[in-house]
């Protein structure tokens, strides 16, 4: 009997021991930043809070990346519709309205964003939708021009999804970056066929372009809760986790 209440009593200790360690982990204190007009603020939060919303967030980007491009086939045409999608949805930033740094999903929800927060709802979508994109600034700070690349055929593909862009070769492909860098026109053609205010301006963006280096890690695959957490472990273990875009 002694035996017995001992054994029942070790059990109920670690039961309590573990209950205690989950709370401390799940109250520990988290941060999140928001950038407002370029002045970034931060945030106190508990670690509970920050992975709910975490996977919140995440079933909300899968719903609206089925809604949107579930029903197109080829990744091409994926491409465009979720172009399409980003236009329609995400307008430029009223010069009205503030300039806002916060989640991709808060973008969506308001309906408008910067350049180069259009270009991360695109390669989002895209990628949500198993589609592999991610983008990249090029040109000179503060007029930067965020390129979106797109895994189609195999090969990455260059949108410019602020000015409904679809980059092509003389023949009519999608360009790749390696064309890009080897044939100045196929700028001057895509911004002249979409009316680009200031083309000369546009195209001296490219000055120096080079194709970038494939990122061993998309951007919005941090969004999905198991690569977070694989990646998050990967950091905490000290090991090279890879580049991410």
């Amino acid at each position: 009997m002694f035996t017995r209440d001992r054994g029942a009593t070790r059990r109920v200790l670690i039961g309590l021991a573990v209950t205690a360690a989950l709370s401390a982990v799940a109250c520990w204190p988290t941060t999140r930043t928001t950038g407002v007009n370029f002045v970034v603020s931060t945030q106190t939060l508990p670690m509970w809070q920050k992975a709910a919303e975490f996977i919140e967030r995440d079933d909300h980007l899968q719903t609206v990346a089925h809604l949107a491009l579930a029903h197109i086939n080829g990744h091409d045409q994926k491409a465009f519709a979720a172009m399409a999608w980003t236009r329609a949805n995400i307008k430029y930033a009223p010069s009205d309205r503030p300039v806002l740094d916060d989640h991709i999903w808060n973008v969506i929800l308001r309906g408008y964003g910067q350049a180069d927060q259009q270009a991360d709802v695109f390669t989002t979508l895209l990628t949500y939708d198993g589609v592999p994109a991610f983008w990249q600034n090029i040109g000179r700070a503060p007029d930067f021009i965020p390129l979106s690349y797109v895994s189609i055929d195999d090969q990455w593909r260059v949108f410019d999804v602020s000015r409904g862009l679809a980059f092509r070769t003389a023949p009519g492909t999608l360009a790749t970056p390696e064309d890009i860098a080897a044939d100045r026109a196929i700028v001057s053609r895509a911004a002249e066929a979409a009316h680009v205010d200031g083309i000369t301006e546009y195209v001296s963006r490219f000055d120096g372009y080079r194709p970038p280096e494939r990122p061993d890690i998309l951007r919005a695959e941090l969004q999905m809760p198991r690569r977070r957490l694989a990646f998050e472990l990967c950091h905490a273990a000290g090991m090279n986790c890879g580049k991410t875009r």
